[in-house]
């Protein structure tokens, strides 16, 4: 009779396994369906360099403010301006008192001319070099913005990415507690038939596996949304199911101390150097509103040409040329010109205020990065210990329910424990992967 039992259970067994084979194979194609492609790391990120939208917008920010240093530098060149014009005089009359008696004058009908001027600036008060130091400023800004556009989606990419792993990881484990469960239910409806379990203990166990396959599923919908996260930020079509491929090794995380990490930071973070900027740009517009108290000078040189000459006793073409200098100095803005300057003193003030604030915004990030990083290295410490107790745990438990020691209710108990600090130490050690990229990332070393 054990014989036959012991037959029946391991026919039993292997039309599980099946079951369940198949049941991944229905799962792994519901990912084929929707498009699934395996990705390292390294190439989600150059997908995310070549195709992010929000990167393509702040390097175009870049070509434009190009773009306006060349057009400040226009400045500095010649202004040459072409004049043509021709009039119709019609019946031209000349008339005596109020309108009393007139007189037709012989006068020519048509008149034309045409002249072309020039004018070059020989001195504006510094305001011309000073506004193409300023655009040049606004462009190292622009590139600087595009830096830290680019450090923003390599983070968030790697953000993604781990999560991923994470959240396929953890399937992993909980469709091993499936199979096991499986078993279990099998064995148990042996032995509610024999009266050896009661009905509830096999609906627990029925319960837990629902359950089990519960996460299973809402796992599995959070691949699809966090893959869609990701295919936008790389420029994937939308329905692209990713699946990380991570090597073994391929991911060696240095050893890191904190006073390392802040200077770092300072040398490299992006917004440092924009604040460093924004202190350039105050004082150019400062200098270029000092410029108000200077005056303009210009060259000036007029080709011009004339038909009939408008000159006594002549009717031929006219022509000539004439060069000179001239002068403009707005002398009556000086007053509103030093209210200005004391503004853009404030705002250079305001510029170096704004600098030590994002010196403290950087250093308050690197140490909760560094925090939470050193943090994440103990935690993988605790839940490996945590792992191996609930191991030893389910041993003991699943030897004395195999000899009607213990209920099914502590098998259970000891099987959800075992699970969860499995993926407890699975997030742990992902977690500690994206914990230093952040790091990485609050360096600006991303």
């Amino acid at each position: 009779m054990k014989h036959l039992l012991s037959k029946k259970l391991q026919l039993q067994h292997l039309i599980l396994l099946l079951l369940f084979f198949a049941h991944v194979a229905g799962f792994a194609q519901d990912d084929s369906s929707g498009q699934l492609k395996t990705v390292t790391l390294d190439e989600a990120i150059q997908l995310g360099i070549l195709n992010n939208r929000q990167l393509k917008m702040a390097h175009t920010d870049v070509a434009i403010a190009a773009e306006n240093i060349n057009q400040a530098k226009i400045a500095k060149v010649p202004r040459v301006g072409l004049s043509v014009g021709y009039t119709y005089i019609g019946d031209p009359k000349l008339y005596e008192g109020f309108y009393e008696n007139n007189i037709t004058v012989d006068y020519f009908n048509h008149r034309a001319f045409a002249n072309i001027v020039s004018t070059m600036p020989i001195y504006g008060g510094g305001v011309i070099n000073s506004k193409i130091e300023q655009q040049k400023l606004i462009g190292e800004m622009q590139e600087s913005v595009a830096r830290m556009t680019q450090a923003d989606v390599k983070n968030a990419i790697t953000q993604y990415y781990f999560t991923l792993e994470k959240l396929y990881r953890q399937i992993e484990v909980t469709k091993q507690n499936i199979i096991n469960t499986d078993l279990r239910i099998s064995q148990l409806k042996s032995r509610v038939e024999n009266g050896q379990n009661l009905k509830s203990d096999l609906i627990r166990t029925e319960l837990q596996q629902s359950n089990f396959k519960v996460s299973v599923f809402r796992n599995t919908n959070d691949i699809e949304l966090v893959s869609n996260y990701l295919d936008i930020l790389i420029g994937l079509p939308a329905n692209t199911v990713l699946k990380p491929q991570i090597t073994e090794n391929a991911i060696l995380l240095e050893d890191v101390n904190l006073q390392k990490s802040l200077t770092e930071a300072y040398q490299n973070r992006e917004e440092i150097k924009r604040a460093t900027i924004g202190i350039a740009l105050s004082k150019s517009t400062l200098d270029i509103t000092k410029s108000g108290f200077r005056p303009n000078i210009n060259a000036n040189l007029i080709l011009n040409t004339e038909y009939p000459a408008q000159w006594p006793n002549y009717v031929n073409i006219i022509n000539y040329w004439a060069a000179g200098i001239s002068l403009n100095w707005d002398i009556s803005s000086f007053y509103s010109i030093k209210h200005r300057v004391r503004g853009d003193k404030l705002q250079i003030e305001k510029s170096n205020i704004a600098l030590d604030a994002t010196k403290d915004q950087i250093d308050k990030e690197v140490k909760t990065a560094f925090v939470k990083y050193a943090e994440s290295k103990r935690n993988i410490t605790v839940y490996k210990k945590d792992v191996e107790l609930a191991l030893s745990n389910y041993k003991i438990v699943k030897s004395r329910y195999d000899n009607d020691f213990a209920l099914i209710s502590d098998m259970v108990d000891a099987e959800l424990q075992l699970n969860n600090s499995k993926i407890s130490l699975v997030n742990a050690n992902l977690d500690l992967i994206i914990q230093y990229y952040s790091l990485q990332f609050a360096m600006g070393k991303l």
